[in-house]
């Protein structure tokens, strides 16, 4: 289980046109993701989900709040960043590395020994069908190869929790769809999955549990099943506009 409480973070941004300043960030968000299960933050672009994800994947840190994994505080977990692991759209691959490097790399940092690291690799190499550009260096690689490759990083030390932040952004139909295959094979692996998105359809296919965020804060949160049983409304996307039509 991981709990996340009263989550905060408040920054200043400044129009590149207008130059006016405002307030942005995340207040008191919280929420439960359970094992076995995809919870998504769901929102419109600039709602707080990265904010938030980065401060779960131990990225950023918050100014108030705290989360729980096990029911053990985050501030008291030691090797945090091998349990939790991070991939977002605009996660960046090493150009000259090959994903061989790149999987050997994370791996030997997270703490893995050599046959332990080896045995992984090859898991993950023929999980995600990258065994045709393994030893390729990533500079000429497809977008949905370089996803391949961010997701592969972020297995090999065989995390607890895995936070996806927009990870179909900018990907083609077919590449989507892999990526998007990838993350229900993991879900039957007993993982905490945490998937924020815009795409509505994307949470209808994926989530089993759902926060709605809309300028920082949670407006609801709970099973898929439930909310549209207490919304009497068909899709997320529904529930999501009747949540935010008097926000607007």
């Amino acid at each position: 289980m991981l709990e996340v409480k009263n989550l905060t973070k408040q920054f200043n941004r400044v129009d590149k046109k207008t130059k006016e300043k405002s307030r942005v960030g995340i207040t008191d968000v919280s929420f439960k993701s359970s094992r076995g299960k995809i919870f998504g933050l769901i929102g419109a672009n600039g709602a707080g989900k990265t904010t938030t994800m980065r401060i779960i994947a131990n990225l950023t840190f918050p100014q108030s709040g705290e989360i729980f994994l096990n029911n053990e505080s985050y501030k008291k977990i030691k090797n945090l960043r091998k349990r939790v692991s991070f991939v977002s759209g605009e996660t960046q691959v090493y150009d000259r590395l090959t994903p061989y490097e790149m999987m050997r790399l994370f791996g030997e940092f997270s703490g893995l020994k050599n046959r332990e690291l080896e045995e992984k690799i090859s898991e993950l190499s023929n999980k995600l069908g990258m065994n045709d550009f393994l030893n390729d260096t990533c500079v000429n690689f497809s977008t949905g190869m370089k996803q391949k490759v961010s997701i592969a990083r972020a297995l090999v030390t065989n995390p607890e929790v895995l936070v996806f932040d927009e990870v179909t952004n900018g990907l083609d139909i077919f590449a989507s769809r892999a990526v998007k295959d990838q993350i229900l094979e993991l879900k039957k692996e007993n993982k905490i999955i945490l998937y924020s998105t815009h795409i509505m359809s994307d949470a209808e296919e994926l989530c089993d549990d759902v926060a709605i965020l809309h300028r920082g804060k949670v407006l609801d949160s709970g099973n898929v099943l439930d909310l549209k049983k207490k919304y009497k409304l068909e899709t997320i996307e529904e529930i999501f506009f009747n949540l935010v039509k008097d926000k607007l």
